[in-house]
């Protein structure tokens, strides 16, 4: 008896079909997946909002302060001269103590370099361990809102009291860098007026802004709750305070402080004035 077997025809056919489904679903299947380390980063973040709540409970209500250098006396390189007078540890390592987990500070969506500027990751009177596995936070990728923690102005906390909208205002959000950026620009929270947002399109890759889960960032805010929020898909009218085009940004604000123009918006933080 002949055994019937398929004929070349049906063979490219069967692969074609299967091409298509794998087409189709692998995108799925993408998406699946950064949907749930997406799902993951906004859990990180809601913790980090609630240890960042507790500081303040436990501090009068005044945010941590991170002005450029800080760090260790024995932590100086050849890019800062460690300042006595700033604060020593990261930020990651003042709230740490409230989470007790060095893995809520590590985005699932993020496998890039990571700055922590001059600020500690370990205890200071050690010296910087060889081992990072002796750090209290190995790593941190997650950046701070600069015009909220007072990157260069002034030594003077800014207090939770002081903020008009807590719920609009970003503290914490997906960056590599210790620091952020600003855009000023009208809307969407005050169509008449410029205020701070989160831009995006940098030259630098370690300023926050560059996406990482399905075209938008996480990003935990002044009253502790974390959400996600996507990009804009175009520009808009602004005035950028160094000069750099930004092509997009976030409606996340970084301060509530309305200016009458750009340029005013742009020369001027918010806050520790």
């Amino acid at each position: 008896m002949r055994q019937k077997g398929f004929t070349l025809i049906e063979l490219l056919v069967v692969i074609a079909i299967i091409a298509i489904l794998a087409a189709i679903l692998f995108p799925v299947f993408a998406q699946a997946r950064e949907s749930a380390r997406k799902t993951t980063c906004i859990s990180n973040m809601k913790q980090i909002g609630l240890a960042i709540t507790m500081y303040l409970n436990d501090y009068d209500e005044k945010f941590f302060i991170q002005p450029w250098p800080g760090g260790c006396p024995t932590n100086e390189t050849e890019y800062f001269t460690h300042n006595p007078a700033h604060p020593r540890q990261h930020w990651a390592t003042l709230v740490f103590p409230y989470i007790k987990n060095a893995g809520i500070f590590d985005c699932p969506s993020y496998e890039g370099e990571w700055y922590y500027a001059s600020y500690a990751l370990w205890n200071c009177g050690q010296g910087r361990p060889a081992d990072p596995r002796q750090w209290i936070v190995p790593k941190v990728e997650y950046g701070l809102n600069q015009v909220l923690i007072n990157r260069t102005q002034t030594l003077s906390p800014v207090s939770l009291a002081q903020l008009q909208r807590p719920a609009e205002i970003a503290v914490v959000m997906d960056n590599n860098y210790i620091y952020s950026e600003y855009t000023c620009l009208r809307g969407p929270a005050n169509p008449n007026a410029f205020m701070k947002y989160v831009p995006y399109d940098r030259e630098w890759s370690w300023v926050q802004g560059i996406v990482r889960h399905q075209e938008g960032l996480v990003f935990t805010y002044a009253d502790g709750h974390a959400k996600w929020a996507r990009r804009s898909q175009r520009g808009a009218p602004y005035f950028e305070w160094r000069g750099a085009n930004f092509s997009h940004y976030y409606p996340v604000l970084l301060g509530d402080r309305e200016f009458a123009t750009g340029t005013e918006c742009a020369s001027t933080y918010d806050y520790g004035q």
